[in-house]
């Protein structure tokens, strides 16, 4: 079914905290806050949405001239961090198979403005990885089937060819959910930006 097999469960990270939401191989079925429920239901749910999801540079339209000129702003840094960037694509880069981001943002959002760059720029670097965006109210499904409170933006779901759930980033990196004032303060300059491709690619790595 495309997870981590070594694991047997699916990985979540909920604000970069591994969240485990186990798989039930006999009989095709989450378990979701300790209740089934039905694989193929999620499956045919994530590909509706991501068959519906804009393209990036249809989502930046949609944004006010000052949104996309700040948008573009952390685009720009981004292309100058070439290192970090070709560190943070490595783990994907033998991963076999085709794999989708269905991604929950809005153009009002400044953590999207810093982190939509990022996966736009992993999927022209990894062929076999593609991304649809949807808007927060078009994700609400994203409550139900990955149990969660609320969507909080950017969600990026990632998927697999067959469009099962492998893992999901919230909002930030796992590093600056998880590390002091100096790292969000890292953040906010836009030091960390390849983080955000990183997280992704070690999902879709089954790290």
């Amino acid at each position: 079914m495309g997870v981590n097999q070594r694991r047997g469960v699916l990985s979540v990270k909920k604000k970069g905290v591994p969240l485990a939401t186990q798989v039930c191989r006999q009989t095709d079925s989450f378990i979701i806050a300790n209740r089934p429920f039905p694989l193929e239901r999620s499956m045919s749910t994530f590909d509706t949405l991501f068959k519906q999801g804009k393209d990036i540079e249809t989502f930046i339209s949609t944004g006010t001239p000052e949104q996309i000129a700040d948008l573009r702003r952390w685009q720009t840094l981004l292309e100058s961090q070439t290192e970090a960037v070709e560190n943070a694509l490595a783990p994907a880069r033998q991963a076999e198979g085709r794999f989708r981001l269905l991604v929950a943002a809005e153009m009002w959002c400044p953590d999207c403005h810093r982190n939509i760059p990022p996966l736009a720029l992993l999927c022209q670097r990894l062929p076999n990885v593609e991304m649809a965006i949807i808007t927060r109210d078009e994700a609400q499904p994203f409550t139900e089937l990955l149990d969660v409170e609320k969507v909080k933006i950017p969600f990026v779901v990632v998927l697999d060819a067959n469009s099962t759930p492998l893992g999901a980033f919230i909002e930030r990196p796992a590093s600056v959910v998880n590390g002091g004032e100096a790292q969000l303060e890292a953040y906010r300059r836009g030091d960390l930006l390849a983080e955000t491709i990183g997280d992704i690619t070690a999902i879709i790595a089954g790290l």
